[in-house]
């Protein structure tokens, strides 16, 4: 390989490694006041509620240290097995009949849950195809509604098949809130009235109109220490509002703001509101106030066919590992980072940025499954099998490099050297890869919990090791290579001396 064509390779290969790191690990704020941010790969990777750190919306303040709030949503039509079993208990034998016949069994989740026939399936257990749609489409407002937190471990996953399990870290101050408030699902209304019962909407919806039709937006935002939340209407919007608080003067009005059946809060006015937003304060934060902005606003555009949810228990969930266990972690990477390439700079000079090169394209992929792979989560254990593969790689490394440095201590050129030492130890390498894949694979494949996913990520990270060492770390020694006049000075390689007798 030419000099020049080395040169342009190497800086177009570390261009590449520079933007996948900085896409992989930065993250930062930007725009007016910071509104907007730009979270790294890293930052958006599941993590577990076991590890305790302070990061995130709350870094300054430290309020998380791991753990946090999780519920079940339970749609209209679903009940738990255990809301069955309790009800059923107390009844006569007679009701107890007549309730038998009201659910089904749901077999897809052992029995963890039931539905309730003609709701959400026939007699004979078959789920109704418009309760299925139905389900899809709450699934994907609560869901999009938790994204739109932009909080680190945040998770939204299916359990049982037709419930919804949700997880807010309790980095955030109003996580209960958020858990309670994301199950309420259904169309935006504004109601007046002399009570919340006798209250009639405001808007008198008609025909081939929706809510957006008088609602544009709901946004939240903060102003002199004072966290609110702002309704935009529309101009046909405005004009219903203003003729709902006509009489405010005289005689105070309230207003009800609803979520389907689910009444949100309320607001009393003693003056007509003649402009076309609505600033509604009181004991919000600035968090508090986006939660409950995002619920409005997400309401305004769904429909009236779409399924309520009931939210279970909400459970706390301590943090396993104590405080700031994922500090420790990257701690812990970075010691093993800052030895594995003192080891390889020492050893083998510039030859060590082949491996550093190598590890970091490592890292990143290993970074970006993490991410793109749903049931993949930072943990202790999958951390821990990363480390084992950071070592399999160095490891493995080091031998090609060894091997290299033999054949040219015999008097062959770098480039016979290079090729002949990867020939040597190719297949004890391919061989070593492909038998530690298969057990981690098997083992994911039969073990439960954090252990699976961990056996998983071993074996994902093994897989990637071998083509990191036998394919990319050779490639990057070649380019490297192809850029310097004395090659054994670069990998620190020397021949040796045969005396004359």
């Amino acid at each position: 390989m030419g000099k020049k064509k080395s040169v342009i390779l190497l800086i177009v290969y570390t261009l590449v490694i520079a933007a996948l790191c900085f896409i992989c690990t930065v993250s930062f704020s930007y725009g007016t006041d910071n509104m907007h941010t730009f979270s790294s790969v890293m930052r958006m990777v599941q993590k577990d509620a076991d590890l305790g750190l302070a990061y995130g919306a709350n870094a300054d303040t430290g309020a998380y240290l791991g753990g946090g709030y999780s519920a079940v949503y339970y749609p209209e039509g679903v009940i738990s097995a255990k809301e069955y079993d309790d009800n059923i208990r107390d009844m006569s034998e007679e009701d107890a009949a007549e309730y038998a016949a009201q659910y089904v069994r749901y077999p897809d989740a052992n029995g963890a849950i039931y539905l309730e026939v003609g709701e959400a399936c026939d007699e004979s257990g078959a789920v109704n195809a418009a309760f299925a749609a139905a389900f899809e489409d709450s699934l994907a407002t609560v869901t999009e509604r938790y994204a739109s937190l932009r909080e680190d471990g945040v998770r939204v996953d299916v359990a049982d098949g037709y419930t919804i399990r949700v997880f807010v870290p309790a980095m955030m101050e109003s996580a209960y809130y958020a858990v309670s408030l994301y199950a309420y699902i259904g169309e935006f209304g504004l109601r007046t009235g002399d009570s919340a019962d006798h209250a009639t909407d405001i808007f008198g919806i008609r025909a081939g109109e929706t809510v957006a039709d008088y609602v544009e937006k709901v946004t939240s935002g903060s102003m002199s220490g004072t966290s609110f939340v702002e309704i935009h209407f529309t101009e046909k919007g405005a004009e219903a509002l203003s003729a709902a608080t006509a009489g405010a003067a005289e005689t105070a009005v309230t207003l009800y703001f609803y979520v389907g059946d689910d009444l949100i809060m309320n607001l009393s006015t003693s003056e007509q509101m003649t402009e076309d937003s609505m600033y509604i304060t009181g004991t919000y934060t600035a968090e508090s106030a986006q939660i409950t902005a995002k619920l409005l606003d997400s309401a305004v555009h769904t429909s009236g066919d779409a399924l309520s949810f009931t939210a279970g228990d909400a459970f706390f969930h301590e943090a396993g590992y104590g405080a700031n266990t994922v500090v420790m972690l990257y701690i812990a990477f970075g010691i093993a980072f800052a030895a594995m390439m003192a080891f390889f700079f020492i050893r083998y000079r510039r030859l060590g940025f082949v491996h550093l090169y190598t590890f970091l394209l490592f890292t990143c992929a290993m970074i970006l499954c993490a991410w793109a792979i749903e049931f993949v989560y930072l943990s202790v254990e999958t951390f821990l099998a990363f480390l084992v593969a950071c070592v399999l790689l160095s490891a493995s490394n080091v031998v090609t490099f060894e091997a290299a440095r033999k054949e040219y201590a015999l008097g062959k050129t770098m480039a016979s050297s290079v090729k002949t030492g990867y020939k040597k130890s190719f297949w004890k390498l391919f061989d070593l890869h492909i038998v530690l894949a298969v057990i981690a694979f098997l083992t994911s494949a039969i073990a439960v919990g954090s252990l699976q996913v961990a056996a998983f990520v071993l074996g994902l990270a093994v897989v990637f090791s071998g083509v990191a060492t036998l394919a990319v770390n050779r490639f990057g020694w070649a380019v490297m290579m192809g850029t310097v006049r004395r090659q054994g000075a670069f990998c620190n390689f020397k021949r040796e001396e045969v005396e004359d007798e």
